[in-house]
């Protein structure tokens, strides 16, 4: 039998083994568990007999080694240990938890991760039955730390922790949270999208708003709903109006409220829900601005990530992104007032090119009806004019010169501001140029007392225009005589190997210095008293800006007031091989009819009018029928196209003489009807226009237009060349009912009297020559060169066409 008291000395005993056991659990895990921190303490708390890892005591040596490992360490570590995968962390991994902790420590973890375990579970799996490490880099996993789904994101590594016999007793885990790199990124790729749009956006504000919302719909996971609205023409009290809708939620626009959206006039973020298609979800609407206006123009309204529902930054970056878009809205806005603003400008600078060119156009016809009869009044001998008489007459033709220089300066410089001055290069002696131009002043220096020292007295031949070359010396020489009251006036002209200069020098009034940077600006004029006149309509020193630069050369001003001024032109210097292309003067002969047709008027038909004459100025129109009744034609008239057309159909002219701007239809519309009737195509067309230049001699001679002439022009020259074509069509006509091949030889007369017709026109456009002195030189060419006058004048043609292709190319 026992002792009575050893049942008591056994209990004793057992209780002094259990506190020596308890004392020895007690320092494990004072040792294990140091720290003074939360998660330490909650760890030394445990009641570890009642987990799956046990009492500490129990511990094998490799878990208390990974627990010694762990738990000081300032970097985010955790142990999954046992078959159970009982989690131990550190106090870096605690800020990981949130919710979850304190309950988390000693868990299970497929308990504490149950919302993402089926991802985890099986990254366990692969360390524990693989027994290899595995890894993750910025991997997504929705968790609820805070008692609602999050989008967290992370780069972690899972490695076995072996045991005896290379057995897998656990999971070491090293893991990194980098959510707000992800996002971060993913923001800012957001708002580098939004940098690119850019004001001078064709769509203007509409459009930036669309291209934004592209934009940010391309980033789903940030923008799962992304709308624009902007308020009616963006004016304050607009209304709200849906520009764009993208994003992964593809909803319509129209199922949403836009009450809430109306509500952030005041400028602030709004929170609101929306119905997306039957599902009510969580939205963050921020306004847009605009410079200059007191209330919002518009909002963004953001879809917010139900993942991502209480995440506070994202209402900062929302802010951010509606001030991107405010901004390219403002310089999209700003960039369309000032394209509407270019525009207008363009609009009024293209008005006024048409008005100048109109009037410029318009004021060619009284020339006409002024210069014609004038010319004829003076150049008459059996009129009993007194002297004076004549002289007054001489005065009237000075001044209809000057207003054709006037005019012609003023349709020269628009086309300067239209970029369709083109030079015509040609053998040109500059010298002989200059000394002509400055002998036009000779009379009116030595009546003021000037003196004009012109040395250019060595002839230079270049390839040049010689046409825009005069100008430019004429209106050079013609501002010095202007301005300079008293003294001297020189022109000299100084050649180089490479470049060739045009000093014009006066020492005249001088030019301020605050007008000097503007004294080749269009329409501006220095307005100095002394000066010899005030007239002038400030185009002179423009046109000879923008002739110079045609010319690839520069010009250059010096001046100073009361000493005078120095203009240099500098144009390179393009030689030719020899100077035997440079043309001389052409010797005139009284008429052209005097070689090529008879002085008698044509003969007349009774069933044929001689002249259709189509004209709707009244004044030119009586002027030019009482011209052509004078030479014994017979004159049918009209004032439009279609009832000229009427007329010729009725009965057949001999020859149609048109205005080229009519009412309705031009004149060049004329000659495409007449050349596609089978009755009328053979019938002559002699255009006659104010619009001046290559372009248009070409255009109307390309439609089948047998002469084109250029008012104002001479009636001598205007009779001539009607003479001609009536001749030539009335020969024609003979020869097809003469002759037996009659499609041969209408060929052969039409291409005469058009290939001669068509020469004589180019010699008068090219040499400023009339027709008489035109007719003249191709018939001297034909006797030179031994061939025939038809041959010549194709040849003529097809050089003039080529010459023009070239330039333009």
């Amino acid at each position: 039998m026992r002792p009575p008291n050893s049942r008591g000395t056994l209990v004793e005993k057992d209780e002094a083994m259990n506190s020596a056991r308890s004392d020895d659990g007690s320092a494990r895990l004072d040792e294990l568990f140091p720290g003074d921190n939360p998660t330490d303490a909650r760890f030394r708390e445990l009641d570890w007999a009642s987990t799956d890892v046990g009492p500490v005591e129990s511990w094998p040596d490799e878990l208390v080694t990974a627990v010694r490992t762990v738990l000081p360490s300032t970097i985010p570590m955790l142990i999954w240990w046992g078959p159970h995968l009982v989690q131990i962390f550190n106090h870096s991994y605690t800020n990981f938890l949130g919710d979850k902790f304190p309950r988390a420590a000693g868990q299970r973890a497929s308990e504490s991760w149950s919302e993402m375990w089926d991802y985890v579970g099986g990254l366990c799996a692969q360390v524990v039955d693989g027994r290899e490490p595995v890894h993750g880099v910025r991997q997504l996993f929705v968790m609820e730390r805070y008692g609602y789904p999050e989008e967290t994101y992370w780069t972690f590594s899972y490695s076995p922790i072996f045991g005896p016999g290379g057995t897998v007793l656990g999971v070491f885990v090293a893991t990194t949270e980098v959510t707000m790199q992800v996002l971060g990124e993913r923001r800012m790729h957001a708002l580098l999208a939004l940098g690119s749009l850019t004001g001078d956006d064709t769509g203007g504000p509409v459009g930036i708003c669309r291209a934004a919302i592209d934009a940010l719909g391309n980033e789903a996971r940030e923008f799962p709903l992304v709308a624009a609205y902007l308020r009616r023409d963006l004016a304050d009290d607009g209304e709200l109006e849906h520009i764009a809708t993208a994003g992964a939620l593809g909803c319509e626009a129209a199922t949403w409220d836009l009450a809430d959206v109306v509500e952030v006039s005041d400028g602030r973020v709004t929170r609101a829900t929306v119905d997306v298609n039957g599902t009510v979800a969580n939205a963050v609407i921020v306004p847009l601005t605009l410079a200059g206006h007191a209330r919002p123009i518009g909002a963004l309204l953001v879809g917010v990530d139900v993942f991502r529902a209480r995440d506070d930054s994202a209402t900062s970056f929302l802010v951010a992104v509606a001030e991107r878009v405010s901004t390219a809205l403002t310089a999209s806005h700003a960039f369309e007032m000032e394209r509407r603003r270019v525009a207008a400008l363009a609009e009024a600078d293209e008005a006024k090119t048409r008005l100048l060119e109109n009037v410029g156009h318009e004021f060619r016809t009284p020339l006409t009806l002024l210069a014609g009869p004038l010319d004829s009044v003076r150049e008459s001998t059996t009129s009993t004019l007194t002297d004076g008489d004549r002289d007054s007459l001489d005065v009237v033709h000075r001044a209809s010169t000057r207003l054709r220089r006037l005019v012609d300066d003023l349709l020269d410089a628009v086309s300067a501001d239209a970029g369709q001055l083109r030079a015509r290069l040609e053998p040109t002696d500059l010298a002989a140029v200059i000394r002509d131009c400055a002998s036009m002043f000779a009379a009116v220096v030595s009546y003021q007392g000037l003196e004009l020292v012109v040395d250019a007295a060595e002839d230079v031949v270049v390839l040049t225009d010689g046409e825009m070359w005069a100008k430019v010396v004429f209106n050079l020489v013609a501002n010095a005589v202007k301005y300079t009251p008293a003294g001297r006036i020189s022109v000299r002209l100084v050649t180089g190997a490479d470049a060739i200069r045009l000093v014009v020098a006066d020492t005249g009034l001088g030019i301020p210095e605050d007008d000097l940077p503007r004294i080749f600006d269009r329409f501006h004029r220095v307005e100095r008293s002394g000066a010899h006149s005030i007239e002038g309509s400030g185009i002179g020193l423009a046109l000879v800006s923008d002739l110079v630069t045609v010319l690839d050369g520069r010009i250059d001003v010096d001046s100073q007031v009361g000493v005078g001024s120095t203009f240099t032109v500098v144009v390179p210097r393009l030689p030719v091989e020899s100077t035997a292309g440079v043309e001389r003067p052409i010797p005139a002969v009284d008429s052209v009819s005097a070689i090529f047709a008879p002085q008698e008027p044509a003969t007349v038909t009774t069933d044929r009018a001689d002249i259709l004459l189509v004209e709707d100025n009244i004044d030119m129109r009586n002027y030019l029928v009482r011209l052509l009744t004078d030479e014994g034609w017979t004159i049918t008239t009209a004032g439009d196209v279609e009832t000229a057309l009427d007329r010729a159909r009725s009965t057949t002219p001999g020859l149609v003489l048109t205005d080229v701007m009519l009412p309705g239809r031009s004149g060049l519309d004329l000659v495409d009807d007449i050349r596609r009737d089978d009755a009328l195509q053979r019938v002559p067309v002699i255009l006659v226009t104010a619009r001046a230049g290559t372009d248009f001699v070409l255009d109307g001679l390309g439609r089948g237009a047998d002469d084109y002439i250029v008012k104002p022009f001479h009636d001598r020259e205007l009779v001539a060349r009607i003479r001609v074509h009536l001749e030539l069509s009335r020969m024609r006509e003979q020869l097809l009912e003469e002759s037996d091949n009659q499609a041969a030889t209408l060929r052969s007369a039409l291409d005469t009297r058009a290939a001669i017709g068509r020469a004589v026109g180019i010699l008068m456009s090219v040499y400023r020559i009339d027709a008489d002195a035109a007719f003249a030189q191709l018939t001297e060419l034909s006797q030179n060169s031994n061939r025939k006058t038809r041959d010549l004048a194709i040849m003529i043609a097809d050089d003039f066409t080529a010459g023009l292709s070239r330039e333009g190319q």
